[in-house]
């Protein structure tokens, strides 16, 4: 027959462990989750603009889908990334305060950091926040012609932090997103 005092006293025992143990559990569930209703999302909107482009339509509408195809895998790796760090950030204070440190001495030194990081990272800070408002806003996709300064050609990537543009000579620049003052796109699409 079962005991249950050896039971109660095991979990009395390691109480901390499993407590960890779900935290951790928890947070995996929770990402994975909000990943997969990530994703779900921008195969829809995938699927969507590609079956949009089927058939006869314009030139221009097809190349707008397409623009919208590269826009939502951007913003959804993003997403997928800011899900990830967010997660494990919660996870990790939540298990160092089930282990008995000093969670908001910990989240204050870390802010402390951020900031330090953040000052001494501006210019990658600053490739990230123009790289998001350049998808976001649909400056630049792939296939643009354009002009932003010292490099002129076709777009052929648009990540958040760099953006890649072939010349007429063939010569694949990279220009941090945090670079570029100026687009000139020739080929756009009109609105």
């Amino acid at each position: 027959m079962f005991d249950f005092s050896t039971w109660d006293a095991f979990i009395a025992d390691n109480l901390t462990v499993i407590r960890v143990v779900f935290i951790v559990l928890g947070a995996l569930v929770a990402r994975a989750l909000l990943r997969s209703a990530t994703k779900r999302i921008i195969v829809n909107v995938v699927s969507g603009a590609k079956r949009a482009s089927g058939g006869t339509q314009p030139r221009d509408s097809v190349n707008a889908n397409a623009r919208i195809v590269q826009r939502t895998r951007t913003l959804g790796s993003v997403l997928g990334t800011l899900i990830n760090w967010v997660m494990g950030v919660v996870a990790t204070i939540l298990v160092l305060s089930e282990l008995g440190f000093e969670v908001t001495a910990i989240v204050a030194g870390a802010g402390i950091l951020g900031a330090g990081l953040a000052l001494g990272a501006q210019d990658i800070v600053r490739d990230i926040l123009n790289g998001i408002f350049m998808v976001f806003e649909d400056q630049i996709g792939v296939g643009d012609k354009v002009n932003v300064g010292d490099a002129e050609g076709v777009v052929e990537e648009v990540t958040i932090r760099i953006t890649k543009i072939r010349d007429s000579k063939g010569t694949l620049w990279f220009v941090r997103n945090g670079q570029i003052q100026r687009v000139a796109s020739k080929s756009h699409p009109k609105r």
